[in-house]
């Protein structure tokens, strides 16, 4: 007789259910939905469909685009997907009842300099809140084991200031420990 054993290992979004998971694989658009790996050009229409309406309710991300000279419908949605989904994580983009979950951390090589930061993209949801710009910055520091000093140099900010954004990720995220905001940079994926 064999014997199956749950070992309670996570699988991603969408490898075994019906839920979503968006990535970017060298530089284009990939959905995971019902253990199929679908291109950016074979995405079934549902998934579309509600990919759009969640862009179509958010007016400053349609705003980011307008700006940046973005037009084509599919060019849109396309960016919205990437900046807002492309990750590859454990958490569903959007759920198996088509419900949009709320957007990612996607380091595009562009954060700290993109003038639409946070209008297109969003801050990352945690507990308490959503981490911004720079309590992202300082957790993806911890998280590759800077020091206090070395963070508050690498960001241009005192220590006073450092202090401020690990304070405001400990209201946040309810940790408390430097070792729990190294093991959170790791699982939100910010190495």
């Amino acid at each position: 007789m064999i014997r199956i054993t749950n070992i309670n290992e996570k699988l991603p979004a969408g490898l075994a259910d019906k839920s979503v998971e968006f990535y970017i694989h060298e530089g284009d658009i990939f959905c995971l939905h019902g253990g199929k790996t679908y291109p950016f050009s074979e995405i079934p229409t549902h998934i579309l469909d509600k990919v759009k309406a969640d862009m179509m309710a958010n007016k400053s991300a349609l705003k980011a685009m307008n700006t940046w000279g973005i037009q084509n419908d599919s060019d849109k949605l396309k960016q919205y997907i990437a900046c807002r989904h492309g990750a590859f994580d454990q958490t569903p983009d959007m759920t198996e009842d088509g419900v949009m979950l709320p957007s990612e951390y996607v380091d595009c090589g562009r954060r700290g300099q993109c003038p639409n930061e946070g209008k297109l993209c969003s801050a990352i949801a945690v507990k308490n809140g959503f981490l911004n710009k720079k309590e992202i910055t300082v957790l993806k520091y911890m998280g590759a084991g800077l020091l206090d000093k070395e963070i508050y140099m690498a960001m241009g900010i005192s220590d006073n200031s450092l202090r401020y954004y690990k304070d405001r990720i400990r209201l946040k995220t309810g940790l408390l420990s430097k070792t729990s905001f190294a093991v959170l940079a790791h699982q939100l994926n910010l190495l």
